[in-house]
């Protein structure tokens, strides 16, 4: 096989992500791809080792004064309610953090700061919970949750999209998914906390 392509089933394997979800990416253009005279998809290795060059935070060296992502830490043995939050205002990433610390509740909470990297997130984190926003760098919300419409990772993650656009432009501008839900920014910190505690309360305490 040529070395600057992989199959589809290759590229899952490397990207730690399902074919079907390799496939989505592929259909978002966040991944390269294009069909064999065959009808066999192949994928594009330089955007392969993009996406694992992004995840590994190697596309730029670190400075020393470099921003701490805020998040909490990995949940052993107990129910946890997993939360990914895509969000590149450091400052709005830091009140979600202590605000969740507050939780009656374990939380583990992993931020992205940009949507390529939170699309990754999601393929391999597995959250019931997805906060993102839709003006984001790299690539936006609007294609990020495009990309996770059908993906098997997200199936049963509840999407709350918490963004300054008004509705007018979340229309304008493609919409969202049926399954997410749109929050004003600035979101009231009770109703995020009241949402959190709804969700943790319907993933493992079901009536």
């Amino acid at each position: 096989m040529n070395d600057a392509v992989y199959s589809t089933r290759q590229a899952a394997d490397l990207l730690g992500v399902s074919v079907r979800t390799v496939q989505l990416w592929v259909e978002a253009g966040t991944l390269k791809a294009w069909k064999t005279q065959g009808g066999h998809r192949r994928i594009d290795r330089d955007s392969v080792q993009a996406i694992l060059q992004e995840r590994r935070g190697q596309t730029s060296p670190p400075t020393p004064d470099a921003p701490i992502t805020p998040s909490l830490p990995v949940c052993s043995g107990e129910p946890c309610l997993r939360v990914l939050v895509v969000e590149d205002d450091l400052d709005l990433l830091a009140i979600y953090r202590m605000a969740m610390e507050h939780l009656p509740f374990p939380v583990e909470l992993r931020c992205e700061q940009d949507g390529l990297k939170g699309l990754i997130a999601a393929g391999n984190f597995y959250p019931d919970v997805l906060i993102v926003d839709l003006n984001l760098p790299k690539l936006d919300g609007f294609a990020m949750l495009k990309a996770l419409a059908d993906a098997p990772e997200t199936e049963h993650t509840q999407i709350y999209v918490i963004s300054a656009l008004s509705a007018a432009d979340i229309h304008a501008r493609g919409g969202l998914p049926g399954k997410a839900t749109a929050l004003a920014k600035p979101i009231p910190i009770a109703l995020l906390l009241q949402l959190l505690s709804e969700a943790f309360h319907a993933q493992y305490l079901p009536s």
